[in-house]
């Protein structure tokens, strides 16, 4: 559980209040700048007689939902970390897994954020990207519950390299799930199955459920629960099936690779038997 630790509690209240003030009008001010630019590789597309503009109209849809989506998503989860600040100062568990649930909201959007982003304004323009102040808002507080804890120096380690490994993975599937629902249903020979696009379908449902098991695996690890411990080797394994296979057919990009050595890190995590001790048993320090 969480020890009583007013360090922690104020800064989970800060990111809670910049969650419900901050993010959400961040995330919607950033959409226009990007479709603005996507609009335009579209029509530059269309003129060079790029086929790829059909991905990328399907695209300029996607961010216009999940960048709301993710903004609204960090409003719900700031107003649960004000509701339950008395109980995750207490020291409860279940408290300490939805904080960490909550925390994980900004941090998975603003990471998905950040590479439209990147990939429109950033390439054009350069500069800072704002879902960075996103995602960190959701990181700082998120290892503060962890590693202001007072388990020892060793339960410390695990319990970063674990949720950090899980948060990766979770955020990483997300994306990439998005990017294969993209290729999947924007590929000008839809509704038929252009050769190499089916296994899409493998990599937007699988990545997807890597995220949601994976999310589901943060809160009940949080809580120190054999179900999260469950929850985690599933997860990663999706991730990892799901990355490696699209990644076998898609093999114009490694992000799926990536995805699949990611949810490998969480199998091989979980596998060990001191780690899964250790989120299993907190240890205190002496």
């Amino acid at each position: 559980m969480l020890e009583k630790s007013k360090t922690v509690i104020w800064i989970v209240l800060i990111a809670a209040i910049l969650m419900i003030a901050f993010v959400p009008f961040s995330a919607f001010n950033m959409v226009n700048p990007i479709l603005d630019l996507q609009l335009e590789r579209i029509e530059q597309f269309k003129a060079d007689g790029n086929a790829k503009w059909h991905l990328l109209t399907l695209t300029t849809w996607l961010v216009s939902f999940f960048f709301p989506f993710w903004g609204t998503m960090s409003v719900l989860a700031g107003i649960a970390l004000l509701i339950i600040a008395k109980p995750l100062y207490n020291g409860e568990a279940w408290a300490r897994g939805a904080a960490l649930l909550a925390l994980s909201f900004p941090s998975i959007g603003g990471a998905y954020m950040i590479v439209p982003w990147m990939n429109f304004v950033g390439t054009k323009y350069g500069g800072f990207p704002p879902a960075t102040i996103i995602m960190f808002i959701g990181l700082i507080p998120f290892f503060a519950i962890l590693l202001m804890d007072k388990g020892d120096k060793q339960q410390k380690i695990v319990d970063f390299l674990v949720f950090l490994a899980m948060g990766v993975t979770a955020s990483y599937s997300f994306a990439n799930g998005h990017a294969a629902f993209r290729v999947l249903y924007g590929h000008p020979k839809r509704p038929m199955f252009a050769e190499g696009i089916a296994i899409t379908f493998v990599g937007f449902i699988g990545l997807w459920m890597a995220w949601w098991f994976l999310s589901a695996a943060i809160y009940q690890l949080g809580t120190r629960k054999e179900s999260g411990w469950y929850l985690m080797l599933i997860g990663g394994a999706f991730a990892m099936f799901a990355g490696f296979a699209t990644g076998v057919v898609r093999y114009t990009t490694v992000d799926y690779w990536l995805n699949g050595l990611l949810g490998l890190s969480c199998v091989v995590l979980a596998l060990i038997p001191l780690f899964k001790e250790r989120l299993l048993k907190k240890y205190e320090a002496e």
